[in-house]
């Protein structure tokens, strides 16, 4: 109880924070409580996407040093788990995502370890092609929902969003595989790929 206590006015604090600023405008309040604290790199595993096929695609989630991010699945239901998306182009959908393997960190405010990720982690995704995906080049929008901490708080949880540009094709169409250490290092299960 004195756990959740502790963490109420900090949310009650960043919530009135982020209520005061005006529409529109980035107040210093929000802008202390709305920082993107993870870059994002991604990359998908051949060029062109095939209609009516799935493809490997991995992101590099960069968490600022000091800070950590929420696992997936988090310790806690309440807790925001960092989670990965694709916001475009119609016909384009995350089928399966491979999370890696959470750190087990012990903060002062929570009386047990939390499952957090820190450094540089990647995830792995299957991104299902539709059979009617509009064909060409398009921008595939890769995003990562998460929640930054530090020893002391949380901020509100923000999107931090990567583009890789791609191209549809109709089936039959010859794939070119791409060669990349995020695909490597993504966290597939054995005998995914």
């Amino acid at each position: 109880m004195r756990q959740i206590l502790r963490l109420v006015p900090l949310f009650l604090v960043a919530t009135a924070l982020l209520a005061s600023a005006p529409a529109g405008a980035a107040s210093a309040g929000s802008q202390i409580v709305r920082q993107q604290l993870a870059e994002l790199l991604a990359v998908v595993a051949q060029e062109p996407l095939i209609q009516g096929e799935t493809v490997e695609a991995a992101v590099e989630i960069k968490i600022t040093p000091g800070y950590h991010v929420n696992a997936n699945p988090p310790s806690e239901d309440w807790l925001i788990a960092t989670e990965v998306s694709v916001r475009g182009p119609t016909g384009i959908a995350v089928h399966k995502a491979f999370y890696p393997q959470a750190l087990e960190k012990k903060f002062d405010f929570w009386e047990t370890p939390l499952r957090v990720y820190e450094g540089n982690v990647v995830v792995g995704m299957i991104l299902e092609i539709a059979a009617d995906a509009p064909l060409g080049d398009r921008d595939l929008e890769i995003q990562v929902r998460y929640q930054a901490c530090n020893d002391e708080a949380c901020f509100a949880p923000v999107e931090a969003k990567y583009t890789v540009p791609v191209t549809i094709a109709p089936a039959g169409t010859a794939i070119r595989a791409a060669s990349s250490p995020l695909l490597d290092r993504a966290p597939f299960e054995r005998g995914q790929r």
